[in-house]
Formats: C-alpha cells, sequence, structure tokens
C-alpha cells in the first residue's frame, strides 16, 4: 500500500509575502489593462463595420426610385378598401 503525501506548505515571511503580493498586483494591472485594450479595440472594428453597412444602405436607398404602389396604381387604395362589416350576434 503506498502513501501519497500532501505537501504542506511552508510559511512565508512577511517580506517574501509582500513580493508575491506586489507581484500579483503588477500582473493583476497587466491583464486588466491588456483586456481593456482588446475591448476597445473590438468595438472601434465593429463601430467601423456598422458606420460603412449604414453608409452602403444609405447609398443603396439614395439610388432606389421612390415608388410606391399607390404611385403605380394611381388610384388611392383607401377609397377602394372593403369595408368591414361586424357580425352581431
Amino acid at each position: 500500500m503506498t502513501m501519497t503525501l500532501k505537501r504542506i506548505p511552508k510559511a512565508s515571511s512577511p517580506a517574501a509575502m509582500k513580493t508575491e503580493r506586489e507581484r500579483d498586483k503588477v500582473q493583476a494591472m497587466q491583464d486588466y489593462q491588456a483586456e481593456r485594450l482588446a475591448r476597445q479595440a473590438n468595438m472601434a472594428r465593429l463601430r467601423d463595420l456598422r458606420l460603412a453597412k449604414e453608409r452602403t444602405d444609405a447609398l443603396a436607398a439614395a439610388a432606389r426610385p421612390l415608388i410606391t404602389k399607390k404611385a403605380e396604381i394611381g388610384v388611392s387604395t383607401l377609397a377602394h378598401a372593403p369595408r368591414r362589416v361586424r357580425k352581431t350576434p
């Protein structure tokens, strides 16, 4: 039968703990700034895509003639709309 022994970490000196906390703090700040820059870059990319799409949509809408069904028929569709008759019970 084999036994696995757990290693019990020795208590570090206060100076070592302080330097470790300092390293963790610096690493956390670097991670935070990297994530922030990545998020800002993604937002800028998406904003550029949205503006380009809006620009092309506006150009396409300007190139399309404004003809409605009413103008094609030449008659008001409201004058010829069927009337609804409400049935009473």
